[in-house]
């Protein structure tokens, strides 16, 4: 079975510290309509995700959705599209800028999965005049499918003196287990002494990992774009072993994807 639950798409070699991890975060689900609505959840209805439920089909490839010829049989159905995703960017911006109007909110963008994620966001916010300052960080706790037990933080060269009496808002790619910032969090507020710390993240992986339940409020998303099922999915900044980052749409990787172990 695949262990893509612990699935994190950070694979650069860091010269970073490495913080070992106790315990991951995860989140327990019980949706209604559009918006999921999660067990714990202490997000207003306003910031909660658009929910894909997890009987989602997914949509078949076609023109619209153009991919790389060396991928072919690699992909599995489409599960986001990219206008959905624009779509979704557009809304984030916009209750970042009724949040932090007048505010100038210091952006992490957590590489290299995040990427693109926040460039189409913070392209929205300047459409809505809202300012801001950003920095880019790296970090990782797995390597391909397996954990490996620790975080690391690619730190040596991030400037921590820019967070200092700012409100930052991290943004990450993907949030499923919740290792990664449940280790990079604190080390932001102890080393860079911001006056808050939010997350932002385009995509939310439902995991129900009981016995974890009492921690899953310390790595929850104040902004979330998608609530996705346990599924392995690439493109969009996601990868699998640095393949299928350079995919437009966020797709489920197929068996065959998986076997490629990208090897190109």
């Amino acid at each position: 079975l695949l262990r893509n639950s612990l699935f994190l798409r950070y694979q650069s070699v860091l010269q970073a510290a490495i913080i070992p991890t106790e315990a991951d975060k995860t989140n327990s689900m019980e949706s209604k309509g559009e918006h999921v609505h999660l067990n714990e959840d202490p997000r207003p209805e306003r910031l909660r995700p658009v929910l894909i439920p997890d009987d989602h089909a997914g949509t078949k490839a076609s023109a619209q959705h153009p991919f790389p010829p060396e991928y072919t049989g690699h992909l599995g159905d489409i599960m986001i599209e990219h206008s959905k995703i624009m779509g979704r960017c557009k809304e984030l911006a916009t209750l970042i800028n009724e949040d932090y109007k007048g505010k100038r909110p210091v952006f992490v963008c957590v590489l290299k999965g995040a990427s693109m994620f926040f460039h189409h966001l913070t392209s929205e916010l300047m459409m809505l005049q809202q300012g801001f300052n950003y920095e880019f960080l790296r970090a990782a706790s797995y390597h391909g499918t397996d954990t490996t037990g620790n975080v690391k933080v690619g730190s040596d060269e991030f400037d921590f003196k820019s967070l200092e009496g700012r409100p930052v808002i991290i943004v990450e790619d993907i949030v499923d287990t919740g290792t990664t910032l449940a280790k990079l969090i604190p080390i932001i507020k102890e080393r860079g002494h911001p006056t808050s710390v939010e997350v932002c993240t385009l995509l939310e992986k439902r995991i129900d990992h009981e016995r974890r339940r009492s921690e899953i409020i310390l790595t929850k998303a104040k902004y979330a774009g998608f609530s996705i099922p346990n599924k392995f999915i690439i493109g969009y900044g996601l990868d699998y072993n640095e393949l299928y980052r350079d995919l437009k749409d966020i797709w489920v990787i197929s068996k065959a994807g998986i076997e490629f172990e990208g090897k190109l």
